[in-house]
């Protein structure tokens, strides 16, 4: 009889990643920084860039580091929310690494 509970409990926990990974698809983190904007997905997936005409101009090295702080600050806020909506979804269950 456990081993059933324990299989049903696993089965429903699976529909509810399946839900969760739909939603935090869904959901869109929007990024600027210094003129860089960044669209990503609430699973950290980068959907967009936009560079602003002056980063051209800009030296290679200082150019470089501009962007990546941009898709850190992006990459940062997409996190904040995956968590934020994981801990909602999952109603207070303690699942390690999304608390």
């Amino acid at each position: 009889m456990e081993l059933f509970k324990m299989a049903k409990e696993a089965m429903a926990m699976k529909s509810k990643f399946g839900e969760m990974d739909k939603k935090l698809k869904s959901i869109f983190v929007d990024t600027e920084h210094k003129g860089i904007k960044i669209q990503a997905n609430a699973k950290c997936e980068f959907l967009s860039l936009e560079l602003p005409q002056n980063i051209f101009s800009e030296d290679k090295d200082k150019a470089q580091k501009l962007i990546l702080d941009a898709f850190n600050e992006a990459s940062k806020k997409s996190q904040e929310q995956m968590a934020q909506t994981s801990k909602e979804m999952m109603g207070g269950m303690n699942i390690p690494g999304l608390s």
